[in-house]
């Protein structure tokens, strides 16, 4: 659903709440009932996978966001939310502890280069220190004492010491070059991704534009109108009104 913020942020944001607050209805009607509620033969309880991507999130999220990504997982919505900085987030929603609780009810995290130290180090800091190894050398000469074969003596060593330090720093982040990213995923599993970048030449299979995408996909796909009269449904006819059956055909 294309929102068109750059044109008018207060419609964008008024439509953008409420389909978010509609789909945090449906989200629990399914959660509650299935997904099939209201189909002959359903059962409570069954649930699909539900993929809600926003973009630029930040220009659309109220206070109607915060159930839907800390409950509507429990119908199988899976959001997944994109967004520049974690300061426009907490400028939007008017409240740091709002912005941390939306925040706080993802999962995953994958993280670009960012220019604001803050929003890297909504990564760095759930990183765990690391011990490593410094060496230091050291060297130094002496007069020599009471030796008539050498005017001076000298010495030299590298001491080794055990330092804790951060396994990222927000610099890391801020200097990554363009195609890469860090993701931290499934809690704490920390992931250094690097994403093929496309070429600057034109491709003869890539269409030209996404409307002339959406136009092939129409003449490649077909309706699936008839599944009312497949063999596992044709019995359950008999026990609904014929106008509901002949609205079905």
């Amino acid at each position: 659903v294309g929102l068109d913020a750059l044109s008018d942020t207060e419609v964008a944001a008024a439509v953008g709440n409420s389909m978010f607050s509609d789909l945090v209805s449906v989200a629990g009607h399914i959660y509650k009932h299935g997904v099939d509620d209201g189909l002959p033969g359903s059962l409570a309880g069954g649930k699909v996978r539900i993929n809600l991507h926003a973009d630029e999130f930040n220009e659309l999220i109220g206070d109607e966001f915060i159930p839907m990504v800390n409950k509507a997982g429990g119908a199988g919505v899976q959001v997944t939310a994109y967004t520049q900085t974690m300061s426009d987030i907490e400028a939007k929603i008017g409240s740091r502890a709002k912005a941390g609780q939306i925040i706080g009810n993802f999962n995953n995290l994958f993280m670009l280069r960012v220019r604001e130290t803050a929003t890297a180090e909504l990564l760095t800091n759930q990183l765990p220190k690391v011990q490593i190894y410094t060496s230091t050398p050291a060297s130094g000469a002496n007069d020599a004492i009471n030796n008539k074969k050498a005017a001076f003596t000298s010495s030299s060593h590298d001491q080794v010491q055990m330092t804790s330090v951060p396994m990222l720093e927000p610099a890391h982040i801020v200097g990554l070059p363009k195609g890469q990213a860090f993701a931290l995923l499934e809690g704490g599993n920390l992931w250094k991704i690097r994403m093929p970048l496309p070429a600057v030449d034109p491709d003869e299979v890539m269409p030209k534009s996404l409307q002339e995408l959406a136009a092939g996909m129409r003449k490649g796909q077909a309706a699936n109108s008839e599944w009312w009269e497949a063999p596992g449904y044709s019995a359950l006819q008999d026990g609904l009104p014929q106008d509901l059956v002949d609205d079905f055909r």
